[in-house]
């Protein structure tokens, strides 16, 4: 555990050194710390992904699948909003973390952090991410960088 620790902050520390000027240029401590504060942590399986290369934005729709933080509930409609990079996205530095809008597919089951807003859900500095499965116990934590899912990716 304490390896897989290592190599996931040390993969994050080599992809900030190395970064392209649309990657996240925040001390990675701000990324969990968005994911301590956060109100809502849940896993949301996707129904619908609207995109709008005008906007940079992939809009989701889902149902709530688990919930371990915040006024959701299981079974929930949720809604939230993705900053999406298209091949006309101006390449500019700052803390956002990008998502590949061809990434995101309708029966995705996503894993999240998000602060409630009027109308739906807004992700905690962008901290969303792609799992393999529904989980009755969170995949993505406060205190590593890594999810306890491999193949979870923004």
């Amino acid at each position: 555990m304490e390896f897989r620790r290592f190599a996931a902050a040390s993969l994050l520390a080599a992809g900030l050194v190395f970064a392209s000027p649309a990657s996240a240029v925040l001390p990675p401590q701000a990324y969990l710390q968005a994911r301590a504060s956060a109100g809502v942590h849940l896993q949301v399986q996707v129904s619908r992904v609207r995109t709008s290369p005008k906007d940079n934005t992939c809009r989701m729709e889902g149902r709530a699948l688990s919930v371990w933080r915040g006024p959701v509930k299981t079974g929930d409609a949720v809604r939230f909003v993705l900053p999406c990079r298209f091949a006309s996205t101006p390449v500019m530095p700052g803390p956002t973390l990008w998502f590949d809008p061809s990434g995101l597919k309708p029966g995705q089951v996503l894993e999240g952090f998000f602060d409630s807003v009027e109308g739906g859900l807004s992700p905690a500095r962008d901290q969303v991410f792609r799992v393999r499965a529904a989980s009755a116990q969170p995949l993505c934590g406060t205190g590593d960088y890594a999810c306890k899912d491999e193949s979870a990716a923004p």
